[in-house]
């Protein structure tokens, strides 16, 4: 494989939330003599996302701006972690200073704790303790800490995930008076200006830009670099009149700016949630692939959608006509314990869990 293709690969890594193998192969990179500055300058920005320390950070972007000397973008990002670092705890905002006065009726940015990519923002999709965030900063986990102020601090468990999208779902026991006014995606301009709000007061300014793809149904392309933002996203971007545009997140365009998940698309992912809830009240979420897994309800121990391990509900009994109709039973070879035919997943049965070496399967 090609530097190229594996500084593409490192990235692509890091964009799907797998830090560890990304920053092996960038740790390579950086000193690798088959990329050229720029290249080198790349591996050293996505490295300094790896991690949440700004002094870190700080050396990673003056390395790359040595290989890569007239990109502004680096140099901007550089300057904007060094006037952070001068002034502790708040992150400098971008432009002249003004709070449009709507934003002083808007829900509140609420923050997230515990997820597996560091601390992150979210805010309320509705006025029942429902909060969305990005799916990369809350990764695999099931529950997270949710903070409205340093006196309020409730558990609040991940519902859905939708990676595609990189988009989560919290539920916590709050309850807010006003739900967001999201901006209908058809009054969504290019160059619109926004504000990006980041829980504890951070605030970046920006504006939208044109995307030509087909991502743009869905999504925004911004003016901000990902090494400006605060946290590992959420942050809800509010336009003058105090709408909601979309959710900053650490996917980026071919320049390198972060866009942001249109609020009108998440809203409408949380429609379809509350949908499939309704459908399958007792379904969980499952924490490999964000889906809604109903496997624990008839003693199962796969999701249906990925295959990924769940955990056993002995509350729930096997039931060995739903489980087929779940995993969709082929003329397979049965598994030797229980001797169903709906498969394995990584030498275990998706029925009863039980290893099933290869070669070793019976057939009826």
């Amino acid at each position: 494989m090609s530097a190229q293709n594996e500084l593409r690969q490192a990235i692509e890594l890091m964009q799907d939330g797998q830090a560890a193998p990304a920053v092996d192969l960038l740790n390579r990179l950086v000193e690798c003599a088959a990329l050229d500055g720029k290249g080198r300058a790349a591996a050293y920005v996505w490295l300094a996302e790896s991690r949440e320390d700004n002094a870190f950070k700080i050396r990673c972007l003056e390395r790359a701006l040595e290989l890569d000397p007239d990109n502004g973008q680096i140099r901007q990002g550089l300057q904007q972690l060094l006037a952070a670092r001068a002034q502790p705890g708040q992150l400098p905002a971008m432009g002249a200073e003004r709070r449009p006065a709507a934003l002083d009726e808007a829900p509140p940015v609420i923050g997230i704790v515990g997820g597996l990519n560091g601390p992150a923002s979210g805010v309320f999709v509705d006025d029942r303790g429902l909060i969305a965030t990005t799916s990369y900063a809350v990764g695999s986990v099931e529950r997270v800490t949710v903070t409205l102020d340093a006196k309020r601090h409730v558990t609040g468990e991940v519902v859905r995930r939708f990676p595609l999208h990189d988009l989560a779902l919290i539920d916590a026991p709050l309850r807010t008076g006003r739900a967001p006014a999201a901006a209908p995606a058809s009054m969504i301009a290019e160059n619109t200006a926004f504000i990006a709000l980041g829980y504890g007061g951070a605030r970046l300014r920006g504006a939208l830009a044109q995307l030509n793809s087909r991502r743009a149904r869905h999504w925004l392309r911004t003016t901000i670099p990902p090494v400006q933002m605060p946290d590992a996203g959420g942050n809800p971007l509010y336009d003058d009149n105090g709408q909601v545009l979309g959710l900053l997140t650490r996917n980026v365009d071919n320049a390198g700016n972060a866009l942001a998940l249109k609020m009108s698309q998440a809203l409408a992912l949380t429609a379809q949630w509350r949908r499939d809830r309704r459908l399958m009240p007792d379904a969980r979420c499952c924490l490999a692939c964000g889906s809604l897994t109903r496997a624990r309800l008839f003693g199962g121990c796969h999701c249906e959608t990925c295959g990924a391990a769940q955990q056993r509900d002995s509350d729930f009994p096997r039931q060995a006509d739903k489980l087929a109709a779940l995993y969709g039973e082929d003329g397979g070879p049965s598994c030797p314990h229980c001797g169903t035919r709906v498969g394995a997943y990584e030498d275990r049965c998706l029925r009863c869990g039980r290893s099933v070496a290869r070669g070793a399967v019976a057939r009826n």
